[in-house]
Order: structure tokens, then C-alpha cells, then sequence
């Protein structure tokens, strides 16, 4: 039986230039068996017709207007659903539901859901990077509402940037992701997130610019997929991840430890934190003075904590992560073959980009001994999807050939 088959999927067209893409992802959506209805906002008869999305449904289009067929048509619709997808979904109406409005057909019916709530965006770059917008974003992230994109790439007013309206067969294909039952369901996951400090003395330290955002996306998309995820987290701004255990620690020895007090039980060990690779070999018990004179401070190696996993954990299916300023695929060959991983996720560490460290998106490569795969640039909630996607695919491929992943319980 095909994953979506009998359910009940709602999509709410808004009036964005995308909302023709709306028509092809009816159609895979009735290819997978749903039961679909179409709500439309006024604007975006502008774009698409309902006529087109009647014939494609088989059913009549509910148009947002004062003249509703019922007083209650948004409760009707909100009952009937299993699904609800916004595609596309314009700032308007994104900020609209982050806010908890309900003056219209779609966000009345959007409030009186309960269930799985898709936002795909589509709107201009300074519109998706406007502050406000940017802040009601982080209020929906913290729901059970789902974002799927935007895309980076040309608009059709010529602007390059993220706003574009993902594909509908990524649509498509993240909405079966979060209703297959659950693809990591079983699986014990180990994720390590966020920077190290390493001390000079009680008020400096050695750091780097990473701020735990892809490791958190890695961990929370994990547990919404079905796994049991711990995580340990080097010293960040971010805030808890409910319902996921969580270590706080601030040295990379104190991650050494946890690491190797919580890994013996898992499957499946994701190390994204940037943890020093030196530390100062003296720490100064008081604060060093300010003088004319040039500081000097010695620097010992660090423990390579998954280095050290995949050596004494051979049953653990290690991911290591790799921010190359240059020869990325080369370098993060090299990693993956000297620490003897099973997986290694590649990205060039660009601030000019605004991509990788600190900020909400990346670009990563997928590398292991048998394949290398792009995932394309995105927020990193997304790009976490992707990779975790890549993570089932390959591990249970893993296990199949070697059986020394034995699936733990």
C-alpha cells in the first residue's frame, strides 16, 4: 500500500507567481492515492484557475471569500483533512499563521487544525529575509507546523537569493518522509552539536565560530523521523530540543567524556560538533596581563573523539563532519579514509555566503567509500532531512552487506 493512499490532503494555493507548481503537486498527490480538496486565497485566481485544480481533484475548489458555502465551511475542511500543505505559501499568509490569525477562509481553517501542517514558502528574498518575517519563522519552528524551503536560486523578478518555491517532488517526498511510519524508528542516535572551549586562562578561551544549528537541525528532524536521539552539546545560544535528552558540556574533553559514556548502546553516531582539534598544554590559573610584550602560548593535540568511536565501537555507524575552506571532495576523502568512517558530510566554510557556520543555511557534500552526493543549498532543518535521508538509506544498505551493524534494541 502506497504510504499517502486514502489520506485526506488539503493544499491551500496562495496568490504567489509559484502557485502554477500547485497543479503538478495535485497530481503527484493523486498519483499516491490521496483524497484531495483545494483551498484557494482570491489573489491566487491571478495565477492559477480553479478550474484547472477542479478538473485535477475531481472536486470543487473552496475559494477565500465572504461568501463561504457554510458558516462553518473552515471547520468542515479542518475536519475532513488529515493533511493540510500550503504550496505556495507567501509571506502574507506565513506571517498571518505565525501570528495566530484567522480572517480569512484558509487561516480560519488553519486554526482549527490539529493535525500535520505543511508551509511551503515562496516569496522574494528581502521579503524571506525581512526581520519580521525571519522572527515569525523561529515562532512556527517551535510548533508542530512543518517548513518545507525555500530554495535558493533566480526569481522571477530577477533577484537571486532563498525564496524559491521548493520543487513538488521534494514536496512531495518530505510529506511521505513524515508519514512512513516513522523511517528511524528503532534506531539509537548519538549526536554531538556546537563548538568547544578550550582555556587560556579564567576569562579567554580557544573557540571557533560554530553556533550548534546544523547539529540541533540533525537531532531534532532525527526524532521527529522516529529515532531515539541524545545529544551533547558544546556551549550554544539555541534553545532546548523538547523531548530529546540533552548534555551540556564546554571543553572537548568533557565531550570526549560523554561521548564515551553514552556510546556503547547506539547505532548510529552523528558528530557535528566543531570540537578544537588543539588546546593550551598550560592553563593559567589567573588572568594574563596586557604588556607590550607578544604572548606565546603552547598548544597540545586534542582527543579525536570519532576517530577514537569508530576504532573502539565497530559496531556504531559513524558520521563525521568536515568545514574545508578549499580541495573540499579531497580533503573530506582523506577524513573519511584515515578515520576510518562510514560517512563524512563535507561543506565549505563561507561567511560571505552566508552559508555553514552561524548561519540558518548550508550546503553540504554526502561522502562515503562507495558514493558521493550533493545536497543542494537550504536551511538547515532541510538540509538535516536530506542527510538523515541519506543516513537510512545507507546504513541499512550497511547492514545488508556487513553484519556487524546489528540493529541494537
Amino acid at each position: 500500500m502506497r504510504i499517502l493512499e486514502n489520506k485526506n490532503v488539503l493544499v491551500g494555493v496562495t496568490g504567489s507567481i509559484a502557485a502554477y507548481k500547485a497543479a503538478d503537486l495535485v497530481s503527484m498527490l493523486k498519483k499516491e492515492g490521496c483524497n484531495i480538496k483545494v483551498l484557494m486565497t482570491e489573489s491566487s485566481q491571478e495565477f492559477i484557475t480553479k478550474t484547472t485544480l477542479e478538473a485535477l481533484t475531481g472536486n470543487k475548489v473552496s475559494i477565500d471569500s465572504k461568501k463561504t458555502k457554510t458558516n462553518y465551511e473552515h471547520l468542515d475542511l479542518s475536519k475532513w483533512a488529515d493533511i493540510v500543505v500550503i504550496a505556495p505559501c507567501t509571506a502574507n499568509v506565513m506571517n498571518k499563521i505565525s501570528n495566530g490569525l484567522g480572517d480569512d477562509l484558509l487561516s480560519t481553517t488553519c486554526l482549527a487544525f490539529n493535525k500535520e501542517l505543511f508551509i511551503v514558502p515562496a516569496m522574494n528574498p528581502e521579503m524571506w529575509n525581512n526581520d519580521i518575517t525571519q522572527g515569525n519563522l523561529k515562532k512556527l519552528e517551535h510548533t508542530k507546523i512543518k517548513i518545507i524551503g525555500p530554495e535558493y536560486g533566480k526569481h522571477a523578478c530577477g533577484d537571486f537569493g532563498y525564496g524559491r518555491m521548493t520543487s513538488p517532488d521534494q514536496i512531495l517526498e518530505k510529506i511521505k518522509d513524515l508519514n512512513s511510519g516513522k523511517i528511524l524508528s528503532g534506531l539509537k542516535i548519538l549526536v554531538t552539536a556546537g563548538p568547544t572551549r578550550e582555556p587560556i586562562d579564567p576569562v579567554r578561551f580557544i573557540s571557533n565560530y560554530s553556533s550548534g544549528k546544523m547539529g540541533y537541525s540533525i537531532a531534532y528532524i532525527a526524532h521527529q523521523l522516529g529515532a531515539d536521539v541524545e545529544l551533547i552539546s558544546g556551549p550554544t545560544s539555541l534553545d532546548d530540543i523538547k523531548k530529546i535528552g540533552t548534555h551540556y558540556v564546554e571543553t572537548a574533553e568533557q565531550m570526549a567524556e560523554k561521548v564515551f559514556e553514552n556510546i556503547a548502546n547506539k547505532n548510529i553516531f552523528i558528530s557535528t560538533a566543531a570540537i578544537a582539534d588543539y588546546r593550551p598544554a598550560h592553563y593559567s590559573s589567573s588572568k594574563h596581563k596586557k604588556s607590550d610584550e607578544s604572548l606565546k602560548i603552547e598548544l597540545e593535540r586534542g582527543v579525536d573523539i570519532i576517530s577514537e568511536v569508530s576504532k573502539n565501537y565497530k559496531k556504531v555507524f559513524t558520521v563525521g563532519f568536515a568545514a574545508e575552506t578549499e580541495d573540499l571532495i579531497m580533503n573530506a576523502k582523506n577524513k573519511l579514509k584515515k578515520k576510518n568512517l562510514d560517512m563524512i558530510v563535507a561543506n565549505i566554510a563561507n561567511h560571505k555566503n552566508n552559508i555553514g557556520f552561524e548561519s540558518d543555511y548550508n550546503k553540504v557534500t554526502v561522502i562515503t567509500p562507495d558514493f558521493i552526493e550533493d545536497v543542494d543549498s537550504g536551511r538547515k532543518l532541510d538540509v538535516a532531512h536530506e542527510i538523515l535521508r541519506k543516513i537510512h538509506r545507507y546504513y541499512f544498505q550497511a547492514i545488508t552487506k556487513n553484519k556487524k551493524y546489528a540493529k541494537k534494541s
